[in-house]
């Protein structure tokens, strides 16, 4: 069984390591069986207070953590064969 809060998760953390700004939308969009924006937005707010995203705007952009993390990633940016254990991130 797959849990949504982590899915949405990894597909935050994922969109932040891309170095853009994105959407809630963006987020639901890149998900299989997609949860509630009520989650979604939960979940993203749950990584702001961890450092990873930030808010400005109607927009989520990277924050400390993912632009720490996406330092040592500038030789895969097209995103081929990126992947995130789950269980060393949170």
């Amino acid at each position: 069984m797959e849990h949504r809060g982590a899915t949405v998760a990894s597909r935050g953390i994922e969109l932040a390591l891309q170095r853009e700004s994105f959407t809630a939308d963006d987020v639901r969009r890149g998900l299989t069986d997609p949860p509630s924006r009520a989650t979604v937005y939960r979940v993203l707010r749950q990584l702001q207070e961890d450092d990873w995203i930030e808010q400005r705007g109607n927009g989520w952009h990277p924050s400390v953590k993912a632009r720490m993390l996406g330092d040592g990633a500038d030789g895969d940016r097209d995103g081929s064969g990126f992947g995130i254990d789950l269980d060393g991130v949170l």
